[in-house]
């Protein structure tokens, strides 16, 4: 990530800064050039954090301040939002409080005797130079002035006002370096050993508690969960089982009939369901209820709102509706029927198989063209569903749904937005706490993995603190 904060502001540098020259007429190019630049370099000067044996200056922080500005500010730029005052704050502070942070870790590498060894130094430094002479190329090109001098310090002057020499790019990577390798020796101070039956009991009983409150009223969340193979599931929700799909694929026109045809049906079912509301309020003598209706149809079609309806209208529309939506029914039908059509050889010649016995995850293996099916852990486990479930389409949902029982079959296949689908009944599963013996180890080891990770963290702190930091983002200045 660090590389790409690099890299993406360099090409910030081009775009912020090409615009950017020195048109006075009558002076030397070059020299108010160098006073531009000793200008910039006495507005970074300013101690934006002191501590115990040394300070921080804006002009230690601008490197790594451009890169998160620039990422931010690309990243606010595609849901369309802009930075305001506070987020431009909010990374000044980060920055500063990163640098502390540094000064820290490089406190304890001492103490603790460790260093970066010389490929590791001669890594980083050739990665800032790469970087460095990215940046100066593209800006140099891109530089204005009468001779190369002139665009060569105008270049400087540029990469200097965003934070970009050699030595803050080379102490950026060099500080990464330092975090890992001190993280990894005091992460090193915790091992099996620390993690006790009893802290893992209470570990297991809080992850009960955190599972049963994100999964409960939550099945999409719950569905990614026992889909990933990383997450831990510690309890498990009413109403689950788990199938297994052999998926065939029919061409993209016949399924994409399929999907209209049906959308269309349940549009068609909505308008109706509208129209015997608006109905049924004006049998039952509500006329404000029947005017409102009638203004929600009139503002449906881009009408404009008139006088209540009589029930004979109402009716009437209520009839071609009704005519209208059996013909789309019997579409939609058609549709289905010739996309079951289009791959009957092949699912045909999957029921044969196995009629005669052969081993549904092979025939997946065979067949089979969804890559759930495929990867684990869904194609040991198989996906999970309930009647609840709003992750998978709802006619596999209802397919799935319809098996009586483990090991059932469907004996027509079904139809999804993803295709023709044999799904298998492949277990049930059983509602509330898992036992600790059945996720013991993949939980001893995240919860061994997490009191490493705040040990480290609580130690960072420490050193930090130690250090008796003084923060003045005020001093923080930016043209």
């Amino acid at each position: 990530m660090r590389h790409a904060f690099l890299r993406f502001a360099a090409l910030m540098v081009v775009l912020m800064m090409v615009l950017t020259g020195c048109n006075l007429i009558g002076v030397d190019p070059i020299m108010q050039l160098d006073e531009d630049l000793a200008a910039m370099k006495k507005q970074y000067s300013g101690v934006v954090a002191s501590y115990d044996g040394g300070e921080i200056t804006q002009e230690d922080v601008m490197g790594t301040f451009n890169s998160q500005y620039s990422y931010m500010n690309q990243f606010y730029s595609m849901y369309g939002m802009t930075l305001t005052a506070d987020n431009i704050t909010s990374i000044e502070q980060s920055v500063v409080e990163n640098a502390v942070e540094n000064v820290a870790i490089r406190q304890q590498m001492e103490k603790r005797g460790l260093s970066l060894d010389a490929d590791k130094v001669a890594e980083i430094k050739a990665e800032a130079d790469e970087h460095y002479q990215e940046a100066y190329d593209s800006l140099y090109a891109s530089a204005t002035g009468d001779t190369d001098a002139e665009r060569a310090k105008r270049t400087e002057v540029n990469l200097y006002t965003m934070g970009y020499t050699r030595d803050a790019l080379y102490a950026i990577e060099e500080a990464t370096a330092n975090h890992e390798l001190i993280e990894e020796n005091v992460r090193g101070e915790i091992t099996e050993a620390d993690l006790t039956e009893e802290a893992l009991q209470k570990a297991y009983d809080d992850k009960v508690a955190e599972d049963e409150e994100s999964y409960a009223n939550s099945p999409s969340s719950f569905e990614s969960a026992m889909s990933s193979d990383s997450a831990i599931v510690t309890w498990m929700p009413e109403g689950y089982r788990t199938v297994k799909h052999i998926l065939v694929k029919p061409e993209a026109d016949v399924l994409s009939a399929v999907t209209d045809a049906r959308t269309a049906v349940t549009t068609a079912e909505g308008e109706l369901e509208d129209l015997r509301d608006e109905l049924d309020a004006l049998n039952d003598d509500d006329a404000e209820a029947a005017e409102e209706a009638a203004e929600e149809t009139a503002e449906e079609t881009d009408e404009e709102a008139e006088a209540p309806r009589t029930a004979e209208e109402i009716q009437a529309d209520i009839d071609a509706a009704e005519a209208n939506l059996a013909d789309l029914k019997a579409a939609a039908e058609k549709a289905e029927a010739d996309c079951l059509e289009s791959v009957k050889a092949t699912t045909d010649e999957i029921y044969q198989k196995l009629e005669d016995g052969e081993d549904f995850d092979a025939l997946i293996e065979a067949y089979g063209e969804d890559p759930g099916m495929q990867n684990e852990p869904t194609k040991t486990r198989g996906y999970y569903v309930s009647s609840a479930s709003t992750t998978w389409d709802q006619n596999f949902t209802a397919g799935s749904m319809l098996l009586e029982k483990v090991g059932d079959v469907s004996e027509t296949p079904v139809i999804s937005t993803s295709g023709v689908h044999i799904i298998r009944y492949e277990s049930d599963v059983t509602p509330g706490a898992v036992a600790l013996e059945d996720v013991h180890d993949a939980l001893f080891e995240q919860t061994l993995e997490t009191m490493k990770s705040d040990h480290f963290d609580s130690e960072l702190k420490a050193w930090v603190e130690a250090l008796n930091p003084k923060y003045s983002i005020e001093n923080f200045k930016l043209n």
